[in-house]
Order: C-alpha cells, then sequence, then structure tokens
C-alpha cells in the first residue's frame, strides 16, 4: 500500500516530470533483499550507455570481393586511396552510435597497422606512399569527433590446427604453437593500444579465442574496456554474442549468466558459440554480461562488393534491430563496408544517417515520462486522450535484475488494457503495442526481488504518427 500511495504522488500531466521521492529512492537502493543479485561494473554500465556502435570491416577481402582474405591480392594493389577515418566518424555520428569498432585483423592476418608480428601490412602497400597508419588516424578522427573506440583482432591460429567450425578461411599467420599465436596477439594488442591510447578504448572483440590467454594484458593495458571473446576464459569475456548476425535479441533478454559456464573449457569454438548465445541466460545468475547484437547493413554481406548493394537493409529493418536489441536489454553494432578504394557507398551513408532520424523522430519526444521513482506501481497521466504506439521502461539496472514480472495497462475511458505483460527490463524495455487512444498509463509490477527502481517509464506515439 506503501508503493502505491508513492504511485499516485508521482502523475505525469501531460509529459511533465513530477517530483521524484529522493528519500524512497536511496532507502530502496540499499535494501538488503536485493544484495544478492549480479550487477554490472561500472565498464560494463559506461558501454552499454552507448546504445549503439558502429563496425568498420575493411581488409584485402574487400578488394576480392570476398568475406575472408585469401592472400591472392598483390601488396601493390592494396591502396584504399580514398579511404577516410573522418567520414566514418560522421556516417557513426548520423545514426546516434557513439563507438566504432575497427576490424584491423581479421583471418587473413593483414594489419592495418605497420605491425611487427607479419611483413603483411598496411605499410608494406603504396597506402599513403608506405608510410601509412590507419590505426593512427583512426585514433585521431575518433578524438576529433568524440567517439569512443573499439577495436578487433583474430587469434592466429596455427597452420596445424583443424578448423573446427563452418567458416572457410586461409591461416596467412605463419604460427606453429597456441604458444607463439598468442605471443602474437599480444603483441599486436599492446602495439594498437599504443596507437589509440588506453582511454579511448571501450570494447576489444577477440574472434576465435578459445585457446587465448592475455587477460592480464588487456586488464592493464584497457582498464575502460569491455570484452567480447566467445569461449574465452583469459580474458573471461564481459559481454555475450546471442548467437545471430541479425542484429536482435529473443524477450526476455537477461543479462546474467551461470559464471561457471563461462569458465568451464569448451570442447571447440562452435560449442562455446551456443554457450553465450540466447537461451543460457539466468536472471539469478552470479555474473553480469550483457548481449551485444552486430548486424551487417547489407544482408549477409560483412565486406563490400556489387552484389552487397543488392541487400540494403531499409530504414523500418533498422528499426526493428533497434527496437528488438536496444529495446531488449541489449546493445546494437551496425557493420559499415567501405568499398575497395576505401570510401564509403554514397547510399550507404544516406541509410545511416535515415536510421538516426528515424530513431529520433520516433522516440525522441515521448508523450509522457516520468523517472527514478521506487514503486511497483507508476502511473502516467496524459491529460486528454493520447494515442499511444510503444511502451518504453527503463530499470536502474546498476543494481541489477530487480524487475522480475510486470504489465502495462492504459486507460482507455472505460477500464484498463493491457498493452504489454513482460519479464526482464533491465537498461531498456521497448515495445510496440497496438496503436490506442489513452488518458492514462500504468506499470504494475508484479514480481521482485525488493523495491523495483524503475529508472523511466515512458510512452510513444505509433511508429507511422507524424
Amino acid at each position: 500500500m506503501r508503493h502505491r500511495l508513492l504511485a499516485s504522488l508521482l502523475l505525469m500531466v501531460a509529459g511533465h516530470a513530477g517530483a521524484a521521492d529522493t528519500s524512497a529512492w536511496d532507502k530502496a537502493v540499499v535494501e538488503p533483499a536485493a544484495a544478492r543479485l549480479a550487477r554490472p561494473t561500472e565498464v560494463q554500465y559506461n558501454w552499454q550507455e552507448q546504445e549503439l556502435a558502429m563496425f568498420v570491416q575493411l581488409d584485402p577481402a574487400t578488394i576480392q570481393q570476398r568475406e575472408y582474405d585469401d592472400g591472392s591480392t598483390p601488396m601493390s594493389e592494396i591502396r584504399f586511396e580514398k579511404l577516410d577515418v573522418d567520414e566514418w566518424c560522421r556516417a557513426a555520428r548520423s545514426f546516434g552510435a557513439k563507438q566504432i569498432i575497427f576490424m584491423l585483423a581479421h583471418s587473413g592476418g593483414f594489419c592495418m597497422w605497420p605491425s611487427s608480428t607479419t611483413q603483411y601490412h598496411i605499410g608494406n602497400t603504396p597506402y599513403k606512399g608506405g608510410g601509412g597508419d590507419v590505426v593512427k588516424e583512426f585514433a585521431a578522427a575518433c578524438r576529433r569527433h568524440g567517439i569512443n573506440a573499439g577495436f578487433y583482432l583474430w587469434l592466429p591460429h596455427p597452420s596445424t590446427a583443424a578448423v573446427d567450425n563452418s567458416l572457410a578461411y586461409h591461416k596467412l599467420d605463419k604460427v606453429r604453437t597456441w604458444e607463439e599465436s598468442n605471443r602474437v596477439l599480444a603483441t599486436r594488442v599492446e602495439e594498437v593500444i599504443d596507437r589509440l591510447g588506453s582511454d579511448l578504448v571501450t570494447e576489444i572483440w577477440i574472434d576465435q579465442p578459445i585457446k587465448c590467454a592475455i587477460g592480464d594484458l588487456i586488464a592493464r593495458r584497457a582498464p575502460r574496456a569491455v570484452i567480447f571473446a566467445v569461449g574465452s576464459r583469459d580474458p573471461l569475456p564481459t559481454i555475450r554474442w546471442p548467437g545471430n548476425e541479425q542484429g536482435r535479441v529473443a524477450y526476455p533478454a537477461w543479462s546474467t549468466v551461470d559464471k561457471a559456464r563461462l569458465m568451464s573449457e569448451p570442447a571447440n569454438q562452435v560449442e562455446a558459440d551456443r554457450r553465450q548465445a540466447y537461451g543460457n541466460e539466468n536472471p539469478d545468475g552470479d555474473y553480469w554480461a550483457p548481449f551485444e547484437c552486430d548486424v551487417p547493413l547489407h544482408e549477409h554481406f560483412w565486406h563490400m562488393r556489387p552484389a552487397a548493394l543488392l541487400h540494403r537493409r531499409t530504414t523500418e529493418q533498422l528499426m526493428e534491430c533497434y527496437e528488438q536489441s536496444v529495446g531488449r536489454n541489449s546493445f546494437l553494432v551496425l557493420n559499415c563496408a567501405p568499398q575497395a578504394d576505401g570510401s564509403v557507398h554514397p547510399d550507404d551513408l544516406a541509410r545511416y544517417a535515415e536510421f538516426g532520424a528515424e530513431i529520433r523522430r520516433r522516440f525522441g519526444q515521448p508523450l509522457a515520462k516520468v523517472e527514478q521513482v521506487a514503486s511497483d506501481l507508476v502511473t502516467l497521466d496524459l491529460g486528454s486522450p493520447r494515442t499511444i504506439g510503444y511502451v518504453d521502461l527503463w530499470e536502474d539496472y546498476r543494481h541489477g535484475h530487480r524487475i522480475r514480472s510486470f504489465v502495462i495497462e492504459g486507460f482507455d475511458g472505460k477500464s484498463w488494457v493491457v498493452l504489454f505483460d513482460g519479464t526482464a527490463v533491465g537498461r531498456r524495455m521497448l515495445a510496440r503495442c497496438e496503436p490506442i487512444a489513452v488518458s492514462q498509463v500504468r506499470v504494475r509490477v508484479t514480481g521482485s526481488v525488493g523495491t523495483p527502481l524503475i529508472r523511466r517509464f515512458q510512452v510513444h506515439a505509433p511508429a507511422g504518427a507524424r
């Protein structure tokens, strides 16, 4: 009853926020009942607050019109004469991304900086007269544009190592043992962070990492970075892959998992992928590792080639990705595939801008909202009947997954109508509902660990409203 009385004092009128009861909030935060819950680190919290990132995938495979570099491109033909890292940053900012993850060495082993680990690098090509270092350029551009940096490295596989998944790639890095592989990876991480700066790095993505052993190095050199490394135990991943490259995760998506599941050694990379994928999370798990959803702008094409241009996702398809990733307590990474000359196709640039504009149009001006309420019942008063199409609930996930079940209802003038019935909230639960004219909207938390901490509750007009 105390919570319901509190909620009645927090009614929203025409979208203007009421005064939050800070004393009730402060008391709820330290409740013993919720002390056992797993919680994000500051690094994980800062990363997820970004919502969106852009991935940049460019190497000799683009010139070859392939997905994986086969080493067939002569070094003299790797020119990237129109590569513009500022263009990448402008594209990222146009759709709201606050981080760019740059693929620096994929399975082919070509390094986008002059690396001491190989002769197969940008410094031995005609790019900028042989004096190019794309990682340094990337770091400078990110700082100019106020964007955080992430980077992707493939763990080199020894020539005798079996291929344990469906990828058909060429082992162009000449390493003989897993120990040598780790030395190469460690050197590359050091070289990259020397160029980027530890303060700029907010994500490190290590592909095929089940034999990885560089956790101490990453902890020392990149203390602000989350780790995406499916199957690794050194470092242990702090974000997870949902099991698809479609930019979405099923609902509900909890950020917690049993640590023992991540710590046990998988038989191969395929098994490691399955262990992290959607369906293995547990709201009472003891380890916090939220999902990162990745998706190419061109369906099924991560590298640019002419056929990719026929498969560019529409703005509406990108919005579905946003709603089913960011709107399901996850993070979204959208790929950018520059052309063989290094430039981004102008129609891709336009689509990124259209995506960002639609996010702002749809969700930038809620019809009503309330913030920071510690209660199991919160009501928004819209003043008069308004047609809504989205309900949008945020939990203060710094204090764990407290909300376990809830119902959102709208008052249509005669009765309360159920708009959404859910479980997980986490950072954000964004759901479409059938357009309906209502004068009030409320959330009733029907199951929780301790008092629910509602960071924000808001509603939006239908997708097609102008």
